[in-house]
C-alpha cells in the first residue's frame, strides 16, 4: 500500500452552548504516544554522488608531489557500512576488493514513524573520499532519511579536512562541516507500507546550500546526488486502550416516567483495575461501574470524591470474563447486574433513566473503575443525559408556540432549542466564543398578574465519550427583553468565570416580572459568552442548561 500523509495542526472550536450543546471543537494531532519505532534492520542503499566516486577512486588528476593514494586506499568505510556488491561500479578499472567505487549499505540504526508523511530512518556508518593531492578528506556518514508533511530531505554528519597543504592550492586548512546536517533535497519520495514493512524510495536528490559550505564548495549546491532506497521494519504496535463509551439516547426523557438506554464502550483495558479486596479475588481486575446517576460536579474517585458525590440510580458491572465468572459463581445474588467486559476493551450494558428529586448534580451516564481497585482517571467518563424541558440538541420544541389558555402564564422556546457558538478564539485567558440563546416568548395573562421568574443553570461541559470536561461557569450570559408588554425585567449579566460557584454554574434570573404587572407577553434573549479554560483538551464538548419558571 503506498500512502502520503502529513501532520494535522491544531485547531479549537466551540460548538454549542445551549444545547448546551456545544463546544470546543478540535482536530487532534498525532502525538509521540502515536509514533512507531523503527526497528534496527535493514539497509539504506545509497552512494552520495556517482560521479564524485569516480572522482576520487580515480584520483582523476591527482597532482605531484603527492600524487594519486594507493588503490583500495581512495574510498574507505566507516563501520558499519558494507559495499553495495549488486550495485553498478562506477570505475570497471579499479582492482581493489572490492571495487572501492561502488556504492553502500547502510544499516538501519532506529527511528521513528508517525505516518507515511512523517517518519525518520537513521543509519550508522558512510564512507571517507581520500584525495590528498586535492587537498582533502571528506567524511560522509550516520545517515538518516527524513520525511516531514511529505517532503524529504536527506541528513548525516559531514566533514571536510584541508590539510596545511592546502594553503598552495587556494583553500584554507582546517576541518568543517558537522553533525546532522540536511545534506539533501529530495524532489520524488515514495513510502511504501506492508504490514511493519516501510520502503522508502527517493529520486532527484540535490546538494543543499548547508551541504554546499561543509563541503567548502568542493560541490556547487544543486548539484545531483544519488537516488536511495531504504527498507526496513517497525516495532510491533503495543496495545493502546483508549476508552470510551457512547449512549443510545441522551435527550427528551420523560421526568416522571423510567427509560432504558443501552451504552457501548470501547478500549477499555480489560487487565486494568487489579482488585484489592472481595468480591473480586485478590489480583484480578475489577472491571469498571456503569452507571445512571445524577451525581456532583466533583464526582471522580481520581479526584478524591466521595462515594457520596456519585448517587446512582441505575447500576451494571462490566468485568473480565474470568472476574465474571468468579463474582457470579462466588455472588450469584449479582449475576443480573454484571455484563462481560470482552477482551477487546468492549462491553454493553442496559441501564433504566429516571429523574431523582432526591439528588442534586448533573445527570448522565458515569463509567469508572469498580470498588477494590484503585482510581483510574483514564476510565472515568461522563456523558449528561437530559429529560423534557432542558434545553439540549434533539429536544422536540414545536415549530409554533401553542396560544396559551385565557387567565394562564405560558413560556415556549423558540428554533431548535440549540445554539452554535462558532470556532473559538485562543486568548490568554482561554477559549472565548459567543452566541445567542433561542428566543423564548413568555405570555401572562392570569388574573391579579402574580410575579414570575425564569433563571438558567448550565451542568458540565464534557466530550461524547465522556474523557475531558470543563465546568459550567465558563459560560456566562446578558439578558435582554422585547416587546415587552408586561413591564418584564431582564436580570443581571453574568460573566464566566472560573470558580465553581461563579458564571451559570450558579442558577441566574433572566427574567422576571413583579406582582402586580400588566398582562401580556415579553420576549427574552440572551447574549451567550463562553471562556472555556486555557489547558482545556481538545474535543467536541456538550453540556445541559436547564431554565426553570417560576410563577
Amino acid at each position: 500500500m503506498k500512502t502520503r500523509s502529513g501532520h494535522a495542526g491544531r485547531a479549537v472550536a466551540a460548538a454549542g452552548v445551549l444545547a448546551l450543546l456545544g463546544a470546543l471543537v478540535a482536530a487532534v494531532p498525532a502525538s509521540a504516544a502515536d509514533s512507531r519505532d523503527v526497528q534496527a534492520d535493514g539497509t539504506l542503499d545509497w552512494g552520495f554522488r556517482q560521479s564524485f566516486r569516480n572522482y576520487v577512486g580515480q584520483q582523476t588528476a591527482a597532482l605531484p608531489p603527492v600524487g594519486p593514494v594507493a588503490v583500495g586506499q581512495r574510498i574507505t568505510l566507516v563501520a558499519p557500512a558494507t559495499f553495495d556488491a549488486a550495485g553498478t561500479p562506477a570505475w570497471a578499472a579499479s582492482t581493489s576488493t572490492p571495487n572501492e567505487t561502488l556504492p553502500y549499505h547502510l544499516p538501519v540504526q532506529g527511528g521513528t514513524f508517525e505516518s507515511a508523511g512523517d517518519l525518520r530512518i537513521e543509519t550508522g556508518g558512510g564512507a571517507v573520499y581520500h584525495f590528498p593531492s586535492h587537498a582533502f578528506t571528506v567524511t560522509v556518514k550516520d545517515v538518516a532519511v527524513v520525511v516531514t508533511g511529505g517532503t524529504a530531505t536527506l541528513e548525516g554528519d559531514l566533514s571536510v579536512v584541508i590539510p596545511e597543504s592546502g594553503a598552495a592550492l587556494g583553500y584554507t586548512p582546517g576541518t568543517y562541516g558537522g553533525d546532522d546536517i540536511v545534506l539533501g533535497d529530495v524532489a520524488t519520495v515514495d513510502v511504501d507500507t506492508d504490514g511493519d514493512d516501510v520502503t522508502v524510495t527517493g529520486s532527484g536528490v540535490t546538494l543543499t546550500a548547508a551541504g554546499a559550505a561543509a563541503l567548502q564548495d568542493f560541490l556547487a549546491a544543486g548539484s545531483a546526488l544519488d537516488s536511495f532506497s531504504v527498507t526496513t521494519s517497525l516495532e510491533a504496535d503495543a496495545a493502546v486502550w483508549k476508552p470510551s463509551i457512547t449512549v443510545s439516547r441522551t435527550t427528551g426523557f420523560d421526568p416522571s416516567g423510567t427509560e432504558s438506554v443501552t451504552v457501548t464502550g470501547t478500549g477499555f483495558d480489560p487487565a486494568a483495575n487489579v482488585s484489592s479486596r472481595p468480591p473480586v479475588a485478590v489480583g484480578q481486575s475489577t472491571g469498571v461501574y456503569v452507571t445512571f446517576g445524577r451525581f456532583a460536579d466533583v464526582w471522580k474517585p481520581s479526584a478524591g470524591a466521595p462515594s457520596s458525590a456519585r448517587s446512582v440510580t441505575s447500576q451494571k458491572w462490566a468485568l473480565p470474563q474470568a472476574s465474571l465468572t468468579q463474582v457470579s459463581t462466588d455472588y450469584p445474588s449479582q449475576a443480573a447486574a454484571l455484563v462481560e467486559l470482552e477482551a477487546d476493551g468492549s462491553f454493553t450494558a442496559t441501564l433504566d433513566v429516571k429523574s431523582a428529586t432526591a439528588a442534586t448534580g448533573n445527570y448522565g451516564i458515569y463509567v469508572y473503575a469498580a470498588g477494590g481497585a484503585a482510581a483510574n482517571a483514564s476510565q472515568e467518563l461522563f456523558v449528561p443525559i437530559s429529560f423534557l424541558g432542558d434545553i439540549n440538541v434533539g429536544v422536540e420544541v414545536p415549530e409554533t408556540p401553542v396560544e396559551p389558555e385565557p387567565g394562564a402564564f405560558s413560556w415556549t422556546i423558540g428554533g431548535s432549542g440549540a445554539v452554535s457558538l462558532g470556532t473559538a478564539s485562543s486568548t490568554a485567558a482561554g477559549f472565548s466564543a459567543s452566541g445567542q440563546l433561542p428566543a423564548i416568548s413568555v405570555q401572562d395573562t392570569r388574573a391579579g398578574a402574580p410575579a414570575f421568574s425564569i433563571s438558567g443553570q448550565v451542568g458540565t461541559f464534557s466530550t461524547a465519550d465522556g474523557s475531558h470536561s470543563f465546568g459550567g461557569q465558563a459560560l456566562g450570559w446578558t439578558p435582554s427583553v422585547t416587546a415587552n408588554t408586561v413591564g418584564a425585567v431582564a436580570g443581571g449579566a453574568v460573566v464566566p468565570g472560573t470558580a465553581a460557584t461563579s458564571g451559570l454554574k450558579a442558577s441566574s434570573t433572566l427574567v422576571s416580572g413583579a406582582a402586580g404587572h400588566a398582562l401580556g407577553s415579553v420576549d427574552v434573549g440572551a447574549q451567550l459568552r463562553l471562556l472555556a479554560p486555557a489547558d482545556a483538551a481538545p474535543g467536541s464538548y456538550t453540556a445541559t442548561l436547564t431554565l426553570t419558571a417560576l410563577s
